[in-house]
């Protein structure tokens, strides 16, 4: 494709087969990208939920899929070697992968906390540093990493989860400072209740919680992948060039109260 607002660029996404991923590196290839897709597994969740490869197909997208564990540095740059190759470069970095247990700080088992932290926080560290050498030679490089509200303010039984997003929304001012000079835009996405198989469970057999989600979320509804997406498009493009080292919420009201 060679129309949109990401025409000529190249994006990279992590956890890109489901939920937020899913809808990010769709909409990105909608808008022109090519799309490297990274994944630890290449079929949706979800079984209702669309292929991201049917969705890139549709709109004529450019894209190839790697198998990508972001806890392994060996993954890593297999999958920035695979945007180089196929497609020249790196423009857009999107950091989505990620893992979410609950259990309050004294019940977390270490494992499940260890795994936490790998994949959301020291995953994000180990993405960003690899590719921020070929960012640097873009003349659009952004990184767009998956914060949370958690990352923001607390939540209940969510101790490893809360501490590996607090971290992501912070590493993510220092990057947006180290590379302001280098005009790489660094931002970070904190997501309310959005409806994915990371929540499935749990909105069909927990009404309690389910409950406690919609009291919390002013807007009459929860979010959608979709709606991430559309918030990741506007970091991405040019018509964010001057926002850097911000937090967006898009949560529905959620941090409001």
């Amino acid at each position: 494709m060679s129309e949109g607002r990401l025409a000529g660029r190249v994006a990279l996404v992590t956890g890109a087969s489901s939920g937020i991923g899913n809808a990010i590196a769709a909409r990105f290839g909608a808008e022109g990208a090519e799309v490297v897709v990274a994944d630890v597994r290449r079929e949706p969740k979800l079984e209702d939920e669309q292929s991201v490869f049917d969705q890139l197909e549709e709109v004529g997208a450019d894209y190839e899929f790697v198998e990508m564990d972001v806890t392994d540095e060996a993954d890593i740059i297999d999958a920035l070697e695979t945007a180089e190759t196929e497609f020249g470069g790196l423009d857009i970095l999107v950091n989505n992968a990620g893992v979410y247990f609950q259990n309050q700080a004294h019940e977390t088992p270490i494992d499940e906390y260890d795994a936490i932290m790998d994949v959301n926080l020291r995953g994000l560290f180990l993405t960003s540093k690899h590719a921020l050498p070929a960012l640097k030679e873009s003349n659009h490089g952004t990184i767009i990493n998956l914060s949370s509200i958690y990352g923001l303010v607390g939540g209940e039984n969510s101790a490893a989860y809360c501490a590996s997003k607090g971290g992501v929304s912070n590493l993510t001012r220092q990057l947006a400072l180290d590379y302001a000079a280098d005009e790489i835009n660094v931002n970070a996405l904190a997501p309310g209740i959005i409806e994915t198989a990371q929540n499935a469970e749990w909105r069909e057999t927990d009404p309690e919680l389910l409950a406690d989600w919609q009291e919390s979320t002013p807007w009459p509804r929860f979010g959608l992948p979709e709606d991430v997406a559309d918030a990741a498009l506007f970091l991405a493009s040019d018509e964010s060039e001057f926002i850097t080292g911000h937090v967006l919420r898009v949560d529905g009201g959620w941090t409001a109260w």
